[in-house]
């Protein structure tokens, strides 16, 4: 009846106008109603919430939350935060998340919720692909945090972080730093003289004529590198 990408971007008329002959059951438990809405609407329960959720029109129409089951905006807001930060493709699809980073440029509030909600997000789907190494998860992450800072939603702040945890694996899966550069969040010589960037990435670096051979020679002159990135560095010498 409407795709996710619509319910997202709909203006208030729009809503009121898909919302007008819901059928709707306060008497219910209100999973229960949100799932027999979303089916109404060809849609998951997951995306019903995360489309209206993030649709910057919803604030100030307080009948269609009520019709939802939610008693206010914040606890709807409540609900979408919590199956965007939970779920791991399975019933929000990569397209369904790229619409949505797609759509966050319109709304300053939203904007700034995202960046709030990527890290556990992120977290989130990195434990579920150490989990089970399902390639289906795995390139949907990459083309995730491509979008995360080819839209402008990743800032310093956000770069930061992620450089500072130990998770040089999933970095370097999506090649993350290349996109970090890219956005011209930080030049490619911070990331080479940093401890925790691993060799792999320091690797494609240089693969990817970011890094001079000087400074290949410069960093092995440091005596306290790894073993690993030592042997790795001394191929480009």
């Amino acid at each position: 009846m409407i795709s996710f990408t619509e319910l997202l971007t709909a203006s208030d008329a729009e809503l009121v106008k898909t919302f007008y002959n819901v059928k709707s059951d306060p008497s219910v438990d209100f999973i229960k109603n949100i799932n027999s809405i979303a089916e109404q609407l060809e849609l998951n329960h997951s995306q019903l919430v995360s489309a209206i959720g993030f649709n910057k029109n919803i604030r100030d129409l307080t009948d269609i939350i009520t019709v939802l089951g939610f008693k206010s905006y914040k606890v709807m807001i409540y609900r979408r935060n919590e199956l965007f930060t939970t779920d791991t493709y399975q019933q929000l699809g990569i397209d369904n998340i790229l619409d949505i980073y797609s759509a966050r440029l319109e709304d300053e509030e939203i904007l700034d919720t995202l960046r709030e909600l990527l890290q556990p997000r992120l977290q989130h789907i990195e434990a579920d692909i150490e989990k089970t190494d399902d390639p289906g998860y795995t390139f949907s992450y990459r083309m995730e945090i491509h979008s995360i800072y080819q839209s402008g939603i990743a800032d310093k702040s956000f770069a930061e972080e992620r450089i500072q945890k130990d998770i040089g694996k999933f970095r370097h899966m999506a090649s993350e730093l290349s996109e970090m550069i890219n956005a011209g969040i930080f030049p490619p010589s911070n990331f080479f003289f940093m401890e925790s960037i691993s060799p792999d990435e320091k690797r494609e670096l240089i693969q990817q004529d970011h890094v001079s051979s000087d400074m290949v020679k410069n960093r092995l002159q440091n005596a306290k590198i790894s073993a690993e990135e030592r042997e790795m560095l001394e191929e480009f010498v």
